[in-house]
């Protein structure tokens, strides 16, 4: 066995995956039947497996990079189904993450994919472009000139995926600003205090979700904090192989908390959630970090995980609705949290649940996946809406806001009717006696 440095060639300025994990790889298989994109082709190199194969010959410095081993690695969704069915425990996830640090870095030498590279360091940079991009694109909705797009169909004159998108797009409502002061609020007197995390794309297009997520803590007797000024957690970056950016990204938002010396972190999106969870793994060469990150990813709890594990109060209205529940992927395989979001629903007086098939199967979006890949995307989330339609519930929760984009929008391809809620803002419904319910 060859012990890889960064000595080759190729590898001068670009980081080798770990190694020890590529070769805990057994090629045995398991993970075939349960990775969308093997299931959509049955080519090898679409699977996770041939995956980790290209990843090693690269490390290797037998294969360099080439667009076959961009487009594989770009083609997987990083659903991580593969690492909840690995007996090696292979951790996929990071492996994919280390392997797009790489392209990235090979394709700035190349002088290629520079708008990615610009959107990512620059829009997901500040909080405040992506809230100038929420507002022009509320403009856009409210002003009438998203229904004259839509309706002309123009955009078909250009491209018919073009012309689709249009109608991916979430939308956004009345914004309102977080109840703090001087960057706190303390709410009730509690022995406990929690701190929200608001999110990027969670702070501009599911604004709601977070004000429902603190009425729920608040109406559990937690003191809230919700430190002002949050940028992105750095997993939009981290997932695309901008290491650098996530790593910078995770300090600023390590340091808000940190400061406010709180009890529990609670994230209300699943991506953000399992990407927080690893800031100890990301920082863990950063001596300046390395504690601190320790301290922020032990305290970092999903909101559904928090409110199960910590217990909360059952709600007094009853209402006859049925529900039931789509997993965000990474909610149940990079956080392994499951039975917790059914708890939750469960436990609603008068609700009637019913259990989704293949409810862990990928919807489709995966971060900007159901725009990089719109074909490949709808594959999944017609399959997601063939499993939604049998169980004739009236919502569908999920908590993880690309899952809830891409099903708002399933509504709109596949004519349903099938409301889409986050697990926190349908328990805050039933506090709040059924409004909008």
């Amino acid at each position: 066995m060859k012990n890889k440095t960064n000595d080759a060639k190729l590898f001068t300025k670009i980081p080798v995956p770990d190694y020890e994990q590529i070769l805990s790889c057994m090629h045995c298989g398991m993970c075939l039947p349960t990775c969308p994109t093997y299931e959509m082709t049955g080519l090898e190199i679409n699977s996770p497996r041939g995956r980790i194969r290209l990843i090693k010959a690269v490390a290797d410095g037998d294969l360099p990079i080439t667009e076959n081993y961009i487009e594989s690695l770009d083609f997987c969704l990083d659903c991580q189904a593969c690492v909840s069915a690995c007996p090696a425990g292979v951790e996929y996830g990071k492996l994919v993450e280390a392997a797009h640090n790489q392209i990235s870095i090979h394709q700035k030498e190349n002088g290629k994919n520079v708008l990615k590279t610009f959107i990512l360091n620059t829009l997901f940079e500040k909080q405040s472009r992506l809230k100038l991009m929420g507002r022009l694109i509320k403009f856009y909705q409210k002003t009438g000139l998203e229904f004259i797009v839509q309706k002309s169909r123009i955009l078909k004159l250009f491209s018919k995926k073009l012309h689709e998108l249009t109608f991916l797009s979430p939308k956004v409502g009345v914004y309102k600003k977080y109840p703090v002061k001087s960057g706190l609020l303390s709410t009730v007197q509690s022995s406990k205090k929690v701190g929200v995390v608001t999110g990027c794309i969670q702070d501009v297009f599911f604004n709601d979700v977070n004000h429902d997520t603190i009425d729920v803590l608040v109406y559990n007797g937690y003191e809230v904090v919700v430190p002002q000024n949050q940028q992105c957690c750095g997993s939009v970056a981290g997932h695309n192989g901008e290491l650098a950016s996530a790593e910078n990204q995770a300090k600023k938002t390590i340091d808000q908390f940190y400061n406010e010396k709180v009890d529990f972190i609670i994230i209300n999106s699943a991506g953000c959630g399992s990407f927080m969870k690893a800031y100890d793994a990301l920082l863990a060469d950063d001596t300046a970090y390395t504690e601190k990150a320790k301290w922020f990813a032990k305290r970092v709890k999903d909101i559904s995980e928090f409110l199960v594990d910590k217990g909360f109060k059952i709600p007094d209205l009853k209402q006859e609705i049925t529900v039931t529940y789509h997993e965000p992927c990474h909610l149940v395989h990079g956080q392994k949290i499951s039975s917790q979001p059914r708890e939750i629903i469960k436990a609603l007086p008068g609700v009637t649940f019913v259990e989704l098939e293949e409810s862990d199967w990928c919807c489709g979006s995966a971060g900007i996946y159901n725009i990089t890949h719109y074909e490949d995307s709808m594959i999944l989330l017609e399959r997601k809406f063939n499993k939604l339609k049998q169980t004739k519930a009236d919502y569908v929760v999920s908590g993880n806001p690309g899952c809830m984009i891409q099903l708002t929008y399933g509504n709109h391809k596949f004519s349903s009717k099938i409301k889409v809620l986050h697990p926190v803002s349908l328990l805050n419904k039933f506090y709040k006696g059924g409004e909008n319910a």
